[in-house]
């Protein structure tokens, strides 16, 4: 690892099964590695392989930044995910309490988080009445704030939609790679 570089933590959080195999969420999290290694140190956690709580908070310690790579499962993340977030994301460790307003003891300040997302509904659908006007960043709610409750700030999230259905991951990895390049400045 280069001393002078920043570091990047990438969490892959794909549950895999039957229907959906995590390839392409695997091919996004790679595309990431790649693409970032040129210019920061990468760190990774791929959370289906498992992972311990120590060696997981080291990681955060060292992150300047962190990018999730998952699908929505539900209009959620994957169960694994929300485990792994349980167990890391510990009292003292990543939060504490304090006499600041609701959500000021954060202690990963100064720490920068991207969603990098995968859909099976159309990009179209958040105009429509299913959502009941939310957008994408809207849904994605819950695991923003749980980021801030931290104290970490946000990037511009990335997402790609309707892969069960009209999948083009040659056109969606060519548009993150667009947005690591503007986000990151490769």
């Amino acid at each position: 690892m280069v001393e002078n570089k920043k570091t990047i933590l990438i969490i892959l959080g794909a549950q895999t099964g039957e229907y959906a195999k995590g390839e392409f969420n695997r091919g996004l999290f790679e595309e990431a590695q790649e693409q970032l290694g040129k210019k920061y140190n990468v760190i990774t956690t791929v959370i289906k392989d498992g992972f311990t709580v120590e060696d997981e908070i080291a990681k955060w310690k060292k992150a300047d930044y962190i990018i999730y790579q998952y699908p929505i499962y539900w209009f959620m993340m994957p169960s694994i995910l929300k485990k792994y977030i349980d167990d890391v994301y510990t009292f003292g460790e990543f939060y504490e309490f304090n006499d600041g307003p609701y959500g000021s003891g954060g202690l990963m300040k100064g720490k920068q988080v991207m969603l990098s997302t995968t859909w099976g509904i159309a990009e179209s659908t958040f105009s429509g009445d299913f959502f009941d006007g939310a957008d994408r960043d809207m849904v994605l709610l819950p695991m923003r704030k749980s980021q801030a409750y931290c104290g970490m700030s946000e990037m511009l999230h990335f997402s790609c939609h309707n892969i069960d259905r009209k999948a083009n991951y040659a056109e969606d990895k060519e548009r993150y790679v667009k947005h690591l390049q503007t986000v990151f400045e490769l």
